[in-house]
């Protein structure tokens, strides 16, 4: 068993080239990782990397502040970046890309932090920021082309194979339809006395840029056919007039 909380604190923490680096000078797919008290500690990558799905699945179920949900989204960025390393690193695409079951899981993964996203408003007792939302809507998206395909008529077929993509279309949109309705009323109280200026300002700004990295991955996938059409018979979008 390894420390998977320290673990993806600590590397989640890297660049790509330099987790890059330390997987090509990695023995046995094992990093050794600096600690805070300046020493040093190994993790086993095969272990992380097999369990980080569910770990993240696990903090989900247990959310109790939004802090929990600051993780998660640095697990789905660290999960991000082992994505795109893996087709330069061939043991830690053997061990991320080539185990169906493991797929299954991220998969599972991101369609339950959209979930759980799609009803912030309703359920705001995690006390999550808009800033960590909207970021964490745009990380669990864009991890659909970093982890299974760029391409997005492949994209597109995979989703339309998974038995829950009607699920997925709900959550994916209903998920931006809370950043944007943020956006809307922070952008309301520009010129009130409720804004606080610059750190407010960028704030605003930061989530501005999530929420249209969102919107352009869900309109490069409903300029899909395929998935335009999926669209028009899920019965909840069409009753929403999404």
């Amino acid at each position: 068993m390894i420390d998977m909380v320290s673990a993806i604190e600590e590397l989640s923490g890297l660049t790509s080239r330099e987790l890059g680096e330390m997987l090509k000078e990695s023995e046995n797919f094992v990093l050794q990782v600096k600690t805070e008290d300046g020493g040093t500690k190994q993790v086993d990558m095969e272990k992380l990397v097999s369990s980080l799905p569910l770990h993240l699945i696990a903090v989900c179920l247990e959310l109790k502040r939004g802090s929990d949900l600051s993780y998660v989204l640095r697990g789905m960025r660290f999960l991000h970046s082992l994505s795109e390393l893996a087709a330069r690193h061939t043991r830690l695409e053997q061990v991320l890309l080539d185990d169906v079951k493991l797929s299954e899981q991220v998969m599972d993964l991101i369609f339950f932090v959209l979930s759980i996203l799609s009803h912030w408003k309703k359920e705001n007792q995690l006390g999550v920021s808009p800033f960590i939302h909207s970021s964490l809507v745009a990380a669990s998206l864009h991890l659909l082309t970093s982890y299974f395909s760029s391409q997005w008529h492949e994209l597109v077929h995979i989703l339309l194979a998974h038995p829950k993509v009607d699920i997925f279309m709900d959550v994916a949109f209903d998920s931006l339809h809370e950043d944007v309705r943020s956006l809307s009323h922070r952008l309301s109280t520009l010129n009130t006395d409720a804004f606080l200026g610059p750190f407010d300002s960028r704030h605003t700004h930061f989530i501005c840029q999530q929420c249209e990295a969102s919107l352009q991955f869900l309109l490069l996938l409903c300029q899909q056919k395929l998935f335009r059409d999926r669209i028009l018979k899920n019965e909840e979008l069409s009753r929403n007039g999404d």
